[in-house]
């Protein structure tokens, strides 16, 4: 078998011998070099499958200019390019000129392994193709998947990120669902000192108070027959982040035992009695509007307060339809590895039916209709035959799309008709439903398994 051709590109020699040491094996030739223009030499004499540079070497764009060159000789070639936090953009252009992922300095080891491990084999299997997209050009922002365009309210809070992401404030992210809050989360922790250690979600609507409470502090032993001590998300979380996903579900007891974790950095086990210290950040995200339950009082003010040191408002897709357009393009690529389909983007009149949907379930509802659409698709530009049936004027919380009697009738009952309504409407389909009420899927699969209502509904 011919053997896989790394060329490592940075002016930093000690770096390069370490990536080079860290990336050999068996099948593997690895070649370095110190500037862009010794690089595109070698490449030049003896090619390379995948090639790693720096931004910044013997010029400011170097990097970007070696990748620009790789890609127009040899668009089958794979490209990673290097870059400091600070360029995030530069990482952009490099997406556009055909790159295949950008590292963020310092570069984590394992990381890049892992990286380069999933790119050779793919590449060997035949599942990627070179190509440079010049569509992707004119993307103002991109980092960890968070896409800003052009609205003012995404371009201050890309703003903010570094400087929220290195500090070690708890943080409490506002918005529909589906805006893309568990992606900010990340981001926050993947670039900020914890970036190393773990990284723990938690939705704490999708399980009943007592469950939530084990979930969150764990079990001590001997609580229940036959159950050994188990740690809870605190406990694995420790040195890291934990993210407390819709935050507003959360009922008055289990609140106050969040409350002392954030207090006092400590807790105990159901059942038990020994206090266990932690050390985390907490981020928190609701499509709640927590003032409201405090006024009500089904929110505690003082765990507002120790959530809300950072907040950050998501707004919904709806009042982002100005970067729609860009939104698209860039979910239709990033949707080539998934549907194995590529597309040319959309027809003009495709992108004009989008624009007249809501999108009560924002980002998540417009991948989730550009990869239906991109595999019942016939051609090589998505038409608005290619679109699921869009409903119009719905929103998040309903809308006009349900019509429900008030007088007589319980809580509960009038939650089992609007799930049935909403699964009705989806023709079964779980992952529309949930957009349609504003719920995640696996809420929504709790709610349904909760009242018996889980035949006959389609999975996708």
């Amino acid at each position: 078998m011919t053997d896989f051709r790394i060329l490592l590109v940075d002016d930093e020699p000690k770096l390069v011998k370490l990536l080079a040491e860290s990336l050999e094996g068996p099948g593997r030739t690895i070649v370095s070099a110190f500037t862009g223009k010794d690089a595109w030499r070698l490449f030049l004499a003896d090619g390379a499958d995948l090639v790693i540079t720096d931004l910044h070497m013997e010029s400011e764009d170097a990097g970007l200019e070696l990748l620009r060159k790789i890609s127009k000789r040899s668009p089958e070639t794979a490209m990673i390019l290097v870059t400091a936090f600070a360029a995030i953009e530069a990482g952009v252009k490099a997406l556009a000129l055909g790159a295949l992922e950008y590292l963020i300095k310092p570069i984590r080891v394992r990381a890049l392994l892992e990286t380069v491990q999933d790119l050779e084999s793919k590449l060997k299997r035949g599942e990627i193709r070179g190509r440079v997209d010049e569509s992707l050009e004119d993307i103002p922002h991109l980092y960890d998947d968070i896409l800003v365009g052009t609205h003012p309210g995404m371009r201050r809070i890309y703003e903010l990120l570094p400087r929220i992401a290195v500090g070690n404030s708890n943080v409490l992210i506002t918005g529909e669902s589906g805006t893309g809050k568990e992606v900010f989360a990340r981001a926050i922790h993947n670039h900020g000192a914890r970036a190393g250690k773990p990284l723990v979600s938690v939705n704490c609507a999708a399980l009943v108070d007592s469950l939530l409470e084990s979930e969150l502090f764990g079990i001590e032993k001997g609580v229940a027959t036959d159950v050994g001590a188990r740690r809870g998300k605190f406990e694995q979380a420790d040195g890291g982040t934990i993210f407390l996903d819709e935050i507003g579900d959360m009922t008055a007891g289990t609140q106050a035992k969040v409350l002392r974790v954030l207090q006092e950095r400590e807790f105990e086990r159901v059942g038990g009695t020994q206090p266990i210290k932690v050390d985390i950040r907490v981020i928190a995200a609701t499509h709640r509007d927590l003032e409201v339950m405090v006024k009500s009082g089904d929110f505690r003010q003082d765990l507002l307060y120790r959530l809300n040191i950072i907040r950050l408002d998501l707004p919904p897709l709806r009042e982002r339809l100005g970067d729609l357009d860009l939104y698209c393009r860039f979910f239709l690529r990033r949707l080539e590895t998934r549907t194995g389909r590529h597309v040319n983007g959309l027809s003009e009149a495709t992108l004009a039916e989008l624009r007249r949907h809501d999108w009560p379930g924002n980002v998540r509802e417009l991948e989730n209709v550009l990869e239906r659409a991109m595999v019942l698709s016939a051609g090589d530009r998505l038409q608005p035959a290619d679109l699921p049936s869009l409903e119009r004027g719905a929103t998040a919380q309903g809308g006009d799309l349900f019509t429900l009697p008030v007088e007589g009738i319980l809580l509960e009952d009038l939650e089992k008709d609007l799930l049935r309504q909403a699964l009705e409407r989806a023709n079964g389909n779980k992952s529309a439903a949930a957009r349609l009420l504003g719920l995640t899927r696996r809420t929504i699969g709790y709610r349904l398994e909760k009242y018996g209502l889980l035949d006959g509904e389609k999975e996708v």
